[in-house]
């Protein structure tokens, strides 16, 4: 008997084969469709460790989709699609403890915590996965003022390259539960996330547009006023070349302040009164609206670049971040403010160790999906310079690492890393997009 037929038979239902609409979803990532052999759909844990031990058993390789955004389309193999496990449970305890499947969306979350006045840090859309986005850090709203999703992170039902079904924390299998907080998804599956919800009373935020007549003097004003700011206030600021009319082009940023208008304007003030501002749009807003919608479809462009944490935000790596605007390739500048609690966390207490970035940089050039190799090289040569300031770079912002994991985790990280792989999967069941050999 096949292996597909082997695991047909122990799980009637949730085996799906091409030509059906369960395969034709589960084999889709954001980066395109794939041509998996097979994708199992489970409703359980339970169900999860049967598909795993089977393909173990048949040595077919194994792919776990969540959202979806940080896979590579699978090329045969076993796809175990999560997207039933999609739950959010908030505990009735007053514990503010919140159970979230493997396979549900940040926007899933979001409005489950809305009506009770709590949030979780989380991506920037209602459709990025939970698991693939914490299981590589969790840097998105609220890393400023609660740090990063993981940080808030209390337990994990995995599933092992064994089969069996653990519950994983700091006092149950604590070594494993460091790894899984930062170390992407080289040990397992996880089914089920616990967090502890943080109360937010008020917020506020919105955008604020400017026009390309000086980019250097708003990301001036955008350092200055994040590098004494509270901790309450969070920001991403874009600069987006002209590429098409419905996408602006020149900085545009995204902010949000637990807190009152009042408050945010007065923060804000200088970044408010540059002569290039060029629209305004701000007030109270629910959680849920800091969330936006994803483009539907695969993306048009390929993003070539890179991106690090930066531990100083001095006059001279805002030179070199503006400078990378200005060359032949159309190039992204992102800028994401840190500080604050993602700061105060100790550099060994999970595997994102670079702690003392004071914010992410991201410089991307923006090339058409079909870019030859010369096009990338002439991209990707043109940002190291702005690179060279940074320190470490962030995992779910590095599709194309691949198995070059050493810019991402320090020396020791990734040692500890290897040590927990030996021991949970030895065999690299699980290579994940950023993959830990054992």
């Amino acid at each position: 008997m096949s292996f597909i037929a082997e695991l047909s038979e122990r799980m009637p239902q949730r085996v799906h084969a091409p030509g059906t609409p369960e395969y034709e979803a589960g084999a889709a990532v954001f980066a395109g469709s794939g041509t998996p052999d097979v994708v199992v759909r489970p409703a359980s844990a339970a169900e999860v460790a049967e598909a795993v031990r089977a393909a173990v058993a048949a040595g077919t390789p194994i792919a776990v989709k969540s959202g979806g955004h940080g896979s590579a389309p699978a090329t045969g193999g076993l796809v175990i699609d999560l997207s039933a496990l999609n739950a959010v449970e908030l505990a009735d305890d007053g514990s503010r403890l919140v159970h979230v499947g493997g396979g549900a969306h940040w926007g899933d979350v979001a409005a489950a915590l809305t009506p009770h006045g709590l949030v979780v840090t989380s991506g920037d859309t209602t459709d990025v996965g939970v698991g693939g986005l914490a299981l590589g850090g969790g840097l998105g709203w609220f890393a400023r003022t609660h740090g990063l999703t993981v940080d808030l992170l209390r337990e994990v039902e995995l599933v092992t390259a064994a089969g069996d079904v653990l519950q994983v924390s700091a006092d149950s299998h604590p070594e494993l539960f460091w790894a899984l907080r930062g170390g992407g998804g080289n040990f397992g599956v996880v089914t089920r996330f616990t967090f502890e919800a943080q109360p937010v009373d008020g917020l506020v935020g919105g955008h604020v547009r400017f026009d390309q007549s000086d980019v250097r003097a708003v990301v001036g004003a955008w350092r200055d006023v994040f590098r004494d700011g509270p901790d309450e206030l969070n920001s991403t600021l874009l600069v987006m070349p002209p590429l098409m009319p419905e996408m602006p082009a020149g900085p545009q940023m995204s902010v949000a302040l637990v807190g009152s208008e009042e408050e945010l304007r007065n923060l804000l003030e200088p970044l408010l009164s540059l002569p290039s501002v060029a629209d305004v749009s701000l007030g109270p807003v629910a959680y849920p609206d800091l969330l936006e919608a994803a483009p539907p479809g695969e993306p048009p462009f390929r993003f070539v670049g890179g991106n690090g944490f930066v531990p100083d935000l001095s006059d001279a790596a805002l030179d070199a971040f503006v400078r990378a605007l200005d060359r032949e390739v159309p190039t992204m500048l992102l800028l994401r403010a840190l500080g604050g609690a993602f700061s105060r966390v100790p550099t060994d207490a999970t595997a994102v160790a670079h702690r003392d970035g004071r914010a992410l940089v991201a410089v991307n050039g923006i090339l058409p999906a079909d870019a030859t190799d010369d096009q990338v090289a002439a991209a990707r040569a043109g940002v190291d310079e702005a690179i060279a300031f940074t320190s470490g770079a962030y995992s779910n912002f590095s599709p194309e690492f691949g198995d070059d994991v050493t810019a991402i985790y320090p020396p020791a990280t990734l040692d500890r890393l290897r040590a927990v792989k030996r021991e949970v999967d030895p065999g690299d069941v699980f290579r994940a997009s950023h993959h830990i050999a054992p």
